[in-house]
């Protein structure tokens, strides 16, 4: 091998490694699996968590735990979470996300926390007819709370609310 060669190689060598490390240094922004959708827009400093369809207790703890990781990453305390494709309303994923899950994430952001629900009118209605999710969701907005919630059956109203501080 003649010298350039030599020297090409390595700087060939040298880039694929500085791009490895880059890569490894920053995390994607987006996540995507089966039943989830996790980026964050920085040009909106917005978490942004779309469920693709139902979700067991487990595939959604894991993702409520995910999209808190990136938003610590990000100190991102705007969320917007769309549920539209969740036709099931559970009690126990409910009352998990308002009476622990979101408590927890405001205390470890260490900010207010503002987090938009877009919802089918289903799934509204469906929360509506039962007085023990009504009971999870007015918990979800006692002003002592380390977090607000509010829920839209608009996008554009849910991210208007959420950029509004």
């Amino acid at each position: 091998m003649n010298k350039i060669a030599i020297f090409v190689l390595l700087q060939l060598t040298f880039l694929l490694l500085l791009m490895e490390f880059s890569t490894l240094a920053t995390p994607p922004l987006i996540t995507h699996t089966d039943y989830l959708t996790l980026n964050y827009r920085p040009d909106l400093q917005l978490l942004v968590l779309r469920w693709l369809r139902d979700a067991s207790l487990s595939e959604m703890q894991i993702g409520h735990q995910e999209a808190l990781h990136l938003a610590r990453q990000h100190a991102a305390t705007q969320w917007f979470i769309d549920v539209r494709r969740r036709l099931l309303v559970e009690h126990t994923h409910t009352s998990w996300v308002i009476n622990e899950f979101l408590p927890q994430a405001a205390t470890l952001l260490q900010a207010p926390l503002r987090v938009a629900y877009l919802m089918s009118p289903h799934r509204q209605r469906t929360i509506d007819s039962q007085p023990e999710l009504q009971a999870i969701f007015a918990r979800a907005h006692v002003p002592t709370l380390p977090y607000r919630m509010e829920s839209f059956m608009n996008e554009a109203e849910a991210i208007e609310w959420l950029l509004d501080k």
